[in-house]
């Protein structure tokens, strides 16, 4: 089944065969058995001393020798190849292929990568200078190789990979990634049952999380890329902040990153999904060759003169420039929902006719399937991946689906976003997933990117909060960065459901242990779309175009706690300077208290009250702004 990773592991599988010999690298394994690597040596003439091009892969390096060399416009997967500039190495990582019977038990592999490069330098054939290239797992162990700071290394490429094992790589949002860590663990990298055993950000991934943060021991300048439909965008681009801030000081200014509108398996290829970026195909590796040639060959070709940051916005479909990605946008932006699935830049209206919340239904033996996206299964190549129309989820009764109306100006996204539900829902636990949208004139809903939210952990990743059953609440669902431009006639569009599988594991919604055996129970989740509860999505812009109108974000707002309360509730008001009334009113909209505000909080007595829930209003002369108490008696009788 490895075969199937020839695009994953950066190789090509059709191309004219190159010469290559097999060579035996010593390494620093203390046991006779283990302290040499097999690798195969690219090289056209060993008269020459030339800069070499090493490549570790855990794919086999067999099939190298009928695809190296291939270099085209679509060919994203090759390899910088040119035979009169550079040598060639490419060595199986220890305990695979050609290098199993080398397995040593939790060895470092960067050390091997050491070992590797100080060998190549002191051949005949080598100028004593070495690059490192790959994508994925060949990205990693270049950052681990960097790391043990080899004399002879003098540049990486390490592409489409972070360098730190992080709890969100295996649980999104508190939620198993199940689909990516089982094809993880089919290929011998993981141990599902180990990664299931801490569902929640505990100190074992802490650890991890420290233990692999190798940003300060980087000592040589990097070209790092990744796509906006990789499976680890966010953790592309902060590592890339991380080595920009941590690095060796002399090489913190010569890291340069590129992103493009690639899936992890197609990097530079023009064609992602249903879509297709011509002017996106082949640029990896022409600027891998531009990158190599100017810290192997020294050969000034501008390459310092690159800007930090290069991205590609999709939409508009040009590539952009930036000293840094948080910098690149400097606005945020807001579309609320509204009453008949609606998105809209202005807040939901005033008003005190009751606004129905629109109920999201989870039934965990039926959930809503996965279409498309950042979808990690190389062992089904029928998978549809990337961004594909996933408008036939829409007839499904457990699909929520909101759109603006066809924009009259072209609006831009580039940055984080992020989806804020306000809900009550019937059980202790469930989940809310999101899918942001790009929908076209003719109905296509073409899917950018995901995100999920167990609502268990929907205020601390690290510590578990069951839902009260029909309480008010609120979660985020924090979707990964992009950058496009949403055209005029489009609309943008969120697809909300409460499952998304096989992506994510289902929710049994029982509020039983997690990932444990349980019994199934249907959720209903109750989605408000109220001003004084206004379920969004924010983003981050270069601006909202003239023509389009967006709310003010200094609309006052309150706050009561606790609630649900006992004895009595604290309402905080957002403006401290305004005087307002307070009115508290059961169900049927009848009074049973009413006060001032003068100091922007007060104290409202709840211990006269029945156990239920009342409406809480604050009226100013400019608003009225509303919110659901619950009340509970829990005294002794």
């Amino acid at each position: 089944m490895k075969l199937l990773f020839i695009t994953f592991a950066f190789s090509i599988c059709t191309a004219t065969a190159q010469q290559f010999r097999e060579v035996l690298i010593p390494t620093r394994v203390a046991n006779s058995e283990k302290k040499y690597l097999l690798a195969d040596l690219y090289i056209s003439d060993s008269s020459v001393r030339r800069p070499t091009i090493l490549i570790q892969t855990p794919y086999n390096k067999a099939l190298y020798r009928l695809s190296l060399g291939k270099v085209g416009s679509e060919s994203g997967a090759s390899v910088p190849y040119d035979s009169a500039k550079y040598n060639y190495v490419i060595a199986d990582w220890r305990g695979f292929y050609a290098n199993k019977k080398s397995d040593s038990a939790l060895y470092n592999r960067g050390l091997d990568g050491f070992d590797i490069v100080e060998w190549i330098a002191r051949q005949t054939w080598c100028n004593g200078k070495v690059g490192t290239w790959g994508g994925s797992a060949l990205g990693l162990i270049q950052f681990q190789t960097a790391a043990q700071q080899p004399p002879h290394l003098i540049c990486a490429a390490p592409f489409i990979k972070d360098f730190k094992t992080k709890y969100n790589d295996y649980y999104y949002g508190g939620n198993y990634r199940k689909e990516h860590v089982q094809s993880l663990a089919g290929l011998g990298f993981i141990s599902e049952k180990l990664v299931l055993s801490h569902p929640t950000l505990d100190s074992y991934w802490k650890f991890a999380d420290n233990l692999t943060d190798l940003s300060k021991k980087i000592a040589v300048p990097m070209f790092m890329c990744s796509g906006w439909f990789d499976h680890y965008p966010g953790g592309v681009l902060r590592a890339f902040d991380d080595i920009r801030n941590n690095s060796a000081s002399g090489v913190r200014s010569k890291h340069k990153l590129l992103f493009g509108p690639w899936l992890h398996t197609s990097i530079g290829v023009s064609e992602q999904g249903i879509l297709n970026f011509p002017n996106a195909a082949g640029i990896p590796v022409e600027d891998g060759m531009r990158f190599f040639d100017y810290y192997l060959r020294d050969e000034q070709n501008g390459w310092e003169s690159v800007a930090p940051v290069r991205y590609y916005q999709m939409g508009d479909n040009i590539w952009r420039e930036t000293e840094s990605w948080d910098n690149a946008t400097k606005e945020s932006a807001t579309l609320y929902f509204h009453e008949g699935r609606r998105l809209s830049f202005e807040l939901p209206p005033i008003t005190f006719r009751p606004i129905p919340p629109d109920t999201l239904r989870a039934n965990p033996r039926q959930p809503v399937p996965t279409i498309g996206g950042s979808r990690f299964n190389p062992f089904d190549r029928s998978i549809a991946l990337g961004p594909q129309d996933i408008s036939a989820l829409l007839p499904r009764n457990d699909v929520l689906s909101y759109s603006t109306e066809p924009l009259s100006a072209p609006v831009t996204l580039a940055g984080s976003s992020e989806v804020k539900i306000y809900f009550d829902c019937n059980r202790r636990d469930a989940d809310i997933s999101a899918r942001l949208c790009n929908v076209y004139p003719d109905g296509r809903r073409i899917i950018l990117t995901q995100g999920i939210q167990r609502l268990r952990l929907r205020n601390s990743l690290e510590k578990e909060q069951l839902i009260t059953p029909d309480a008010p609440d609120s979660a985020t669902i924090r979707l990964t960065d992009l950058a496009i431009t949403f055209p005029v006639g489009h609309r943008i569009g969120l697809i909300i459901t409460g499952s998304n599988y096989p992506m994510f594991d289902v929710n049994p919604n029982s509020g039983g242990d997690l990932y444990a055996p349980s019994d199934t129970l249907t959720a209903e989740t109750h989605i408000s779309l109220t001003r004084e509860a206004p379920s969004a999505w924010n983003f981050k812009t270069t601006g909202i175009p003239s023509g389009i109108k967006q709310s003010e974000a200094n609309v006052p707002f309150f706050e009561l706690f606790p609630n649900p309360a006992d004895d009595e509730v604290i309402l905080r008001f957002s403006d401290n300077e305004a005087t307002a009334q307070v009115y508290v009113c059961d169900l049927l909209g009848n009074a049973v208290f009413s006060a001032k505000i003068t100091s922007g909080s007060i104290t409202i007595p709840t211990s006269n009250l029945q156990a239920g829930i009342y409406s809480v209003k604050v009226i100013t002369q400019q608003s009225v702004i509303a919110a659901p108490l619950c009340v509970v008696q829990q005294r002794m009788q």
